[in-house]
């Protein structure tokens, strides 16, 4: 795990398209349903401000 982070962190690798889903805040809800139900091929979701 720590080399993992390693990586992730000098920026060697792109994390940008395993984020599928982005929602902001107000709809936070509906992303956690999305994400807890994994569906409409959802890796992992971002919420912005």
């Amino acid at each position: 795990m720590r080399r993992l982070m390693d990586v992730v962190a000098s920026d060697r690798v792109d994390l940008a398209p395993m984020v599928t889903h982005r929602f902001t805040l107000d709809r936070i809800e509906e992303a956690y349903e999305l994400f807890s139900h994994q569906r409409d091929g959802v890796l992992k979701v971002a919420i912005t401000i």
